[in-house]
């Protein structure tokens, strides 16, 4: 058990040298003043093997990520720094704590599910203080994480996975590998695979990837068909390679097969690396990389410090639209739900619109995203605002007066509602305003249309958006972006320290409470809020 220790008094020495060596205080003595602790031993799991109480972890925890630390400089600076100590409630000459002790600390808080409290206890003493409004402002945007792992082809990636998986066996089972390891496995997979020199030539490489295929399968054959180890199957790199096998490789008639690319699962189903098996490639605006998505959620009340309410992740193949349910039932579970929501296209849907405002109370409001097809583009084209939707009678008519032929309810790929109005081909084809509608020859005009209530939302929105009003409202939402910046420049939050999922939004939650800590503090300061910045040859006045 972690030993428990409540926060008692500030040691007499620490007190008296440290307010004597920062007269105007400092964000640590600020904190330690006017909220105590924050944490409390309560607040953690409490496992693992003893070590400082988990309070004073927790805090140090926050620190390390405020100042972009790493476990042993967050060591050396608890030991040699006093404004940490008074922070800590430690005496002068307290050694501090072996770096390692950190790193155990995370590996508790993982396996409780409990990264979260980082942030949530922080934001409920932060309630008590009245620094935060229930059903005020929020806003939210995203941005891509890089996995801390190595980008790998597709060769090296089933090479190293078989690789990681002997060195898992090896560890765990020695005695039943040793017997059956081939001994071109050493020359093969002894080092990491993008250090190895593949054959020339495509013939030669396609002949190696083979023989990489069958090692795998010979392996999980041996493993299958031994009862003495059924519990190696449940290895997670055995799990791993059976997986990996089963979708870059096929046997036929016993015959390893390497599959086409064309063949392979999409990238939001496969794995890209053996060592995090959660990261997902993904693409964005010409911008490649392999990862996950963080959404930061933040406060944006005018007189009220603009703190960090949640952190989610996400794989980086789940659009921005997907996650706002996630966010809003956490926000909900928090008892901090805003009552208005800024965000940018990416997050807004008409059903959206609808099921925040009818669930959750909560009025979205964003831009939402312009209608595809080339008729976007062309100023004189039909539009979809411009056809008239009866929906009772369930049929659309289109500019020039023709009723649609057909009116069929579906789902989008992401689950939404959709109608499907079609109109015949040859009513299309007389219409002298074809070139305006659709440039189908064997089809008629075709719209997708969401449902009623989310259609009626979107065209709501967009009316909106128009009016000087709801521009001067969207405007704040634009501070989000400079969160997200900071998190990236000041935090390194675009690069995971950590593998996995959860690892990552532990990350991602210690780095939100350190942003916090800075922002409060600014608000006690009375510090204003930093403006937009201008370039200098931007600040000078225009002569004629």
């Amino acid at each position: 058990m972690l030993r428990p220790d409540p926060l008692g008094p500030i040691p007499e020495d620490t007190l008296r040298i440290a307010r004597a060596a920062f007269p105007k205080g400092n964000l640590y003595l600020k904190l330690r003043d006017e909220l105590g602790g924050l944490y409390a031993d309560q607040d953690f799991p409490a496992l693992g093997q003893p070590a400082l109480p988990p309070w004073r972890l927790a805090l140090v925890t926050v620190v390390q990520f405020l100042e972009n630390l790493t476990d042993r400089q967050a060591a050396e600076q608890v030991r040699a720094r006093l404004d940490l100590k008074y922070l800590l409630g430690l005496e002068l000459t307290d050694p501090g704590f072996d770096f390692s002790v950190l790193s155990e600390f995370r590996s508790r808080l993982v396996a409780g599910q409990a990264e979260h409290l980082l942030l949530d206890r922080m934001l409920e003493r932060f309630r008590e203080q009245g620094l935060l409004k229930r059903r005020g402002q929020q806003r939210t945007d995203s941005t891509h994480v890089l996995a801390a792992i190595r980008y790998l082809t597709r060769i090296e990636f089933v090479a190293e996975t078989f690789r990681a998986t002997l060195n898992a066996l090896g560890r765990v089972a020695p005695e039943w590998l040793a017997p059956r390891l081939d001994p071109r496995w050493r020359e093969w997979y002894d080092h990491r695979i993008e250090s190895y020199r593949f054959p020339q030539g495509k013939d030669a490489r396609l002949a190696y990837v083979l023989q990489v295929g069958q090692d795998g399968f010979s392996l999980l054959d041996a493993l299958q068909s031994d009862p003495r180890v059924a519990p190696l199957l449940s290895l997670p790199a055995v799990q791993t390679l059976a997986l990996v096998w089963s979708q870059q490789f096929v046997r036929k008639d016993g015959e390893v097969q390497w599959k086409p690319g064309t063949a392979v699962p999409p990238s939001a189903e496969r794995p890209e690396s053996p060592y995090d098996t959660e990261a997902r490639f993904s693409t964005k605006r010409g911008r490649d990389w392999v990862g996950y998505k963080l959404h930061l959620t933040e406060a944006c009340e005018p007189n009220l410090p603009e703190v960090i309410l949640h952190v989610h992740i996400s794989s980086s193949c789940i659009q921005d639209i997907q996650v706002m349910p996630d966010l809003h039932d956490a926000l909900a579970a928090k008892e901090i739900l805003p009552g208005q929501h800024l965000v940018d296209s990416g997050y807004v849907s008409g059903t959206l619109l609808v099921e925040s405002l009818e669930q959750y109370g909560v009025e979205v409001i964003g831009p939402p995203r312009s209608a595809t097809g080339w008729q976007q583009k062309d100023p004189n084209a039909f539009k979809p605002s411009d056809f008239i939707v009866h929906w009772d009678e369930h049929y659309v008519v289109c500019p020039r007066g023709h009723r649609s032929s057909k009116w069929c309810m579906g789902r989008s790929q992401q689950g939404l509602p959709l109608v499907k109005a079609t109109f015949r081909r040859g009513l299309c084809n007389r219409c002298p305003d074809k070139p305006r509608c659709t440039k189908s020859k064997s089809l008629g005009r075709i719209l997708m249309l969401q449902d009623q209530a989310a259609y009626e939302a979107l065209h709501a929105m967009r009316t909106q958006q128009e009016t000087p009003e709801w521009k001067v409202l969207y405007q704040q939402r634009a501070g989000i972006e400079g969160t997200v910046s900071v998190a990236v420049r000041a935090h390194g939050a675009r690069t995971a320290r950590y593998r996995g999922k959860a690892k990552l939004r532990l990350q991602g939650m210690a780095t939100a409470a350190g942003i916090n800590l800075g922002r409060i503090y600014a608000g006690w300061q009375g510090r204003p809020r930093a403006a937009t910045r201008t370039a200098r040859f931007a600040r000078l006045p225009l002569t004629a």
